[in-house]
């Protein structure tokens, strides 16, 4: 196919590095992909090829999809377990494999295979924001292969394409739609990386988007300041509510979804304070979404990354009943837009 290796070689850490053309032969890839698996044509473009899959922190949607991707592209993932990965004790540039440095073990993985994959985030990163990322920047520094975000504490950028791709699917032209990322209430901690990522890609596909929120649940500045440049670059529009029913009205997709105060959190404060930040949270539980909700704002289509929080982030009968819901077709989308980052990045 001619998207295959069309970008050998490259990593993908955050969808804003990318043009909006280039986000869109993503989407367009991964489209291509998702025909042909549910038509069982084979999509062997990767024969022989290894990728590396370094989780600090554990998924089910994303470790699965990414083997399975992989296997359905002709290779092989191999998983490194998680509490292989990190010893607290060690400083940054320390914290790649017990006691290899990330330059070490970047290298070393880069004569091995053909692309290197982390996931790290959270108490991983001792939740001082943007630790993670840094990690994550490491790696890309000293691999010579492509390194793909799986998430970090910034960035989740390829939840984001897997979201893009199940919205052009229910709506195909996405330039003006309205999109609501908001804030729903969870009684865990969760990191920042979802909803960051979901307001740069949308702003990116010149949506109007709406960041949806209480006061002290703000994004990093500079997600916000990048979110206002690709509104003016590509034709929508950004703006911040702190209602969520307002913020709702008219919508064409909302996706409400957990996220921390990061006040709480180094650097944006002087100390992690986690039971600080769940107490400031549970301050918000009202921030729930219902069908009642989701019909009175006009049957937007509902969204998430899962897995949502039942009776905390959304109730059972949006997941389970509520027509214009995404939920599954998201996690599906996740196989599909993966092979393409693999299929277009992997030598």
């Amino acid at each position: 196919m001619s998207y295959v290796q069309m970008w050998k070689g490259r990593d993908f850490l955050n969808t804003n590095d990318f043009t909006q053309e280039e986000i869109t032969q993503i989407l367009d890839a991964a489209d291509d992909l998702r025909n042909k698996y549910r038509s069982m044509v084979p999509t062997n473009y990767l024969p022989g090829r290894t990728i590396f899959l370094l989780f600090y922190n554990e998924s089910l949607r994303t470790r699965n999809s990414f083997e399975a991707g992989m296997f359905q592209l002709g290779g092989h993932a191999h998983f490194v377990r998680a509490n292989d990965l990190y010893t607290p004790s060690l400083p940054e540039d320390m914290v790649a494999y017990k006691t290899e440095a990330v330059s070490d073990v970047a290298r070393v993985m880069s004569r091995f295979g053909q692309a290197i994959a982390i996931r790290i985030y959270g108490d991983a990163a001792k939740w001082i924001i943007g630790r993670g990322h840094k990690i994550m920047e490491l790696f890309a520094k000293w691999s010579s292969i492509p390194v793909i975000n799986m998430e970090d504490d910034v960035y989740h950028p390829t939840q984001a394409l897997a979201d893009m791709q199940a919205a052009r699917t229910a709506r195909p032209k996405l330039q003006g739609k309205k999109f609501v990322v908001s804030y729903a209430y969870s009684g865990g901690l969760k990191p920042l990386a979802v909803p960051q990522s979901e307001a740069l890609i949308t702003t990116q596909m010149g949506m109007d988007v709406v960041l949806a929120h209480p006061k002290g649940f703000e994004l990093d500045d500079n997600i916000v300041k990048a979110c206002k440049a690709n509104a003016e670059k590509y034709g929508g529009s950004f703006e911040i509510s702190y209602n969520m029913k307002e913020a709702f009205e008219g919508a064409d997709f909302v996706y409400p979804k957990a996220w921390s105060p990061k006040q709480f959190m180094m650097p944006y404060g002087p100390k992690v304070d986690k039971d600080g930040a769940n107490a400031y949270q549970n301050k918000y539980k009202d921030w729930i979404v219902n069908t009642e909700l989701l019909e009175k704002s006009g049957k937007p289509y509902y969204m998430h990354c899962g897995p949502a929080d039942r009776g905390q982030e959304v109730t059972d009968d949006v997941l389970d009943s509520y027509e214009n819901s995404l939920y599954f077709d998201e996690a599906e989308n996740r196989l599909h837009t993966e092979k393409a980052v693999m299929a277009m990045t992997m030598p």
